[in-house]
């Protein structure tokens, strides 16, 4: 069995990979970056933070 992985950003772009052996993988994040992301996704920006009882 080969596993591998990776750690992508909500569009795609891998930022590290593992290969095959075990092994742990670090990346720098440009905090910019994670900011301009939040402010783009739907899912963040359409969340409901509360729940109504129904009438």
């Amino acid at each position: 069995m080969h596993l591998s992985g990776n750690s992508p950003t909500p569009w795609g772009t891998v930022l590290g990979e593992a290969r095959t052996a075990e092994e742990t993988v670090t990346v720098d994040v440009d905090m910019a970056q994670v900011a301009r992301i939040r402010t783009e996704l739907p899912v963040l920006r359409d969340r409901v933070l509360t729940i109504e009882a129904p009438s």
